[in-house]
């Protein structure tokens, strides 16, 4: 069960501005459920990005670079992130038991990047408006070309980070292999250019969870998620080190001028405290470091 996060009213956009879709929320534990999918596919994006420079070398000309954003969970059947009318291009690949599968597409300001940096044109000129539907043969079959070579190169980033072997599927073959379960899907967009031009990966959502595990790049559903892990590492915290208290009274405290001295309880040779976050953790000596008072750790609490 999901629900739409509304939003407040916006400006309207920039000409060539694309609002991004309302992120859903997901009430079922879902995500949670595909844990180790949804990390196993931030990893592929990554992946991915860095082999598909190979396959559009014009990328390369124009100082253009693909940037993964987040993964999110879809429908099979939506068709999110589409920035205006025109053709798209997309290609299947699967295992060879068509348990799993997995397509890149490009819509359709990376359909006419495409086509204008690999016919050695610039796909940073703005791009003319398709004045047809759909591809016309000469179209389509340099668009096969490239396709096909995207991929390979996301079938390289499947086989090497969860162990799924998958080739290209016939079109008519993958019409119904990609309508059997929710997808794990992740838009690669090209930043360089002045159009918003994206190829979006995706793969089925289950059979990568099940990969993800057997290869042992998933996670535990015991476990908790490392990524909290990882950020609660870079929360700080405040370590004091007590040299040693004194209790004075109000009349002797307001009696205090620069120059006196405040004797502790403390011997110079007794070990010191050490709170991190207001709890006691470890034992400690003064020492001189570098010309500064500063605390060596001894041992424990």
């Amino acid at each position: 069960m999901t629900f739409g996060l509304s939003q407040p009213p916006k400006a309207r956009p920039k000409p060539g501005q694309v609002d991004a879709p309302v992120r859903l929320l997901d009430l079922s534990g879902r995500e949670r459920q595909l844990r180790g999918a949804m990390m196993a596919m931030d990893r592929i994006g990554t992946s991915f990005a860095r082999y598909a420079r190979r396959s559009m070398p014009f990328l390369v000309r124009n100082r253009a670079r693909l940037v993964p954003a987040t993964v999110q969970i879809a429908p099979i059947a939506s068709d999110p992130g589409e920035p205006a009318e025109g053709p798209t291009f997309s290609v299947t690949i699967g295992t060879s038991d068509a348990m799993a599968w997995a397509s890149v597409k490009l819509n359709v300001h990376a359909v006419s990047a495409t086509l204008e940096g690999a016919l050695g044109g610039s796909p940073n000129a703005t791009p003319a408006p398709f004045t047809q539907p759909e591809l016309t043969p000469a179209q389509r079959a340099l668009l096969t070309r490239v396709g096909h070579s995207l991929a390979n190169d996301l079938g390289t980033a499947i086989r090497e980070e969860v162990g799924l072997t998958m080739t290209i599927l016939a079109p008519d073959a993958s019409s119904h292999t990609t309508k059997s379960s929710d997808a794990l899907e992740l838009a690669c967009h090209i930043d360089g250019l002045q159009v918003p031009a994206s190829i979006i990966i995706s793969a089925s959502a289950e059979a990568l969870e099940v990969a993800a595990r057997e290869h042992g790049t998933g996670i535990d559903a015991a476990q908790g998620d490392p990524r909290v892990a990882e950020a609660l590492r870079e929360v700080p915290l405040e370590v004091v080190a007590e040299l040693g208290r004194i209790s004075v009274g109000l009349r002797r405290l307001l009696a205090f001028r620069v120059g006196d001295v405040l004797r502790l309880t403390t011997a110079t040779d007794d070990p010191v405290s050490v709170r991190l976050a207001g709890v006691e953790k470890f034992v400690g000596a003064p020492i001189l470091s570098r010309g500064q008072l500063a605390i060596e750790i001894r041992s424990r609490s």
